[in-house]
């Protein structure tokens, strides 16, 4: 038994420790002034809950959006 916990326990930890190698980018807004992060991705998890004005992607692409389109 102890080997197939083992088992599990590794591959847990190695399951999380392949998402925080990946890196996303959020539009960080603070203050009216948002510039762009490259973080992890709980970390970017963690951005979007508690900061509202985050997005994302880059602070280029948030702008982009907001834009209205012309013809």
């Amino acid at each position: 038994m102890k080997s197939k916990t083992f088992l599990f326990t590794t591959l847990l930890i190695g399951m999380l420790a392949g998402f925080s190698a990946i890196k996303v980018d959020v539009c960080h807004n603070v203050n009216n002034n948002p510039h762009t992060i490259n973080i992890a991705l709980p970390a970017a998890v963690a951005h979007l809950i508690q900061h509202e004005g985050d997005s994302l992607g880059t602070c280029e692409d948030a702008q982009n959006d907001d834009e209205i389109p012309t013809r």
